[in-house]
């Protein structure tokens, strides 16, 4: 039977990366909301699209870490300390 998915939102991203930080996009998929995009024939549409507006709103950074050998990027996400510190006294 047919169950929605759990209500997700970005403070759960800003708390793994508070509590884990410089970790990839696929790292933050696989351990916050348990999604393995390898092993998952769902979109990442719905978990990419909450990194990104987290991103937008400044929750978290980025930097890039290295250039894989076929052009794509791999960025290290992490949450600044202005932001940590008040999003850990709220």
């Amino acid at each position: 039977m047919w169950k929605p998915a759990p209500y997700r939102s970005v403070n759960e991203i800003v708390e793994f990366l508070i509590e884990s930080p410089f970790k990839t996009e696929t790292e933050i998929q696989e351990d916050v909301f348990d999604y393995y995009r390898s092993q998952s024939f769902y979109s990442n549409k719905k978990y990419a699209d909450m990194l990104r507006r987290g991103l937008d709103k400044g929750l978290y950074k980025r930097f890039l870490w290295k250039t894989k050998s076929d052009s794509r990027k791999l960025y290290r996400y992490y949450v600044p300390t202005l932001v940590k510190n008040n999003f850990l006294n709220n």
